[in-house]
């Protein structure tokens, strides 16, 4: 087996296990006043500074879990999926792109509730980062795939539609904390939370 191979599937067996270990935490807290709901998020992730200068805007998708205790402050755990193309003056077929798996562990607070309740969260874990053309500052071709601790401040807003049924928007700042300089972007993610 070629050693990036290698290198690449004990990251992905790490990936597992932290998603394994979120399950666990998170299947052993129970309250009798909590309440649980699950959201599936389209997402939006533009670069910032250094990361700008070699991906254009990414597309995703992020499903989170949200276990909230005492009404107002929920723990959440998320998985996610975001793909950047270059930018649209790099040269003509090149291939590049970069790929995040992000999996974190998190908290929120809401700041009131109702049919509309906004709310600030913050959570932080790893991301699978996977990196693969000639990038805008190079001109040699990088396949490489690594592991990064990652970090995420977050303000929201749900709004109540009906029954156990709402609507999520989120925005982020996302920093991936890479070799030369932390990758940066702001994601905004949009979609629905249902009520377990």
């Amino acid at each position: 087996m070629i050693e990036s191979e290698k290198k690449e599937k004990n990251n992905g067996v790490r990936v597992m296990r932290w998603m394994a270990f979120v399950l666990l935490v998170f299947g052993g807290i129970q309250s009798s006043s909590s309440q649980t709901f699950f959201s599936l998020q389209a997402e939006v992730a533009e670069p910032t500074e250094s990361f700008r200068n070699a991906a254009g805007t990414g597309f995703g998708l992020r499903g989170t879990y949200f276990h909230f205790i005492g009404g107002s402050f929920a723990l959440t755990g998320s998985a996610g999926y975001v793909k950047w193309g270059p930018r649209v003056d790099f040269p003509p077929n090149n291939e590049f792109k970069i790929v995040s798996i992000p999996i974190t562990m998190g908290a929120h607070l809401l700041l009131s509730r109702g049919v509309v309740s906004p709310y600030l969260g913050l959570s932080l874990g790893m991301s699978y980062l996977r990196i693969r053309g000639i990038a805008s500052n190079s001109t040699l071709y990088n396949d490489s795939s690594e592991l990064k601790f990652t970090f995420s401040p977050q303000v929201g807003v749900g709004i109540h539609i009906a029954g156990p049924v709402g609507l999520l928007l989120t925005g982020s700042y996302n920093i991936i904390y890479t070799p030369d300089s932390p990758s940066k972007f702001f994601g905004l993610n949009a979609g629905l939370a249902l009520g377990l």
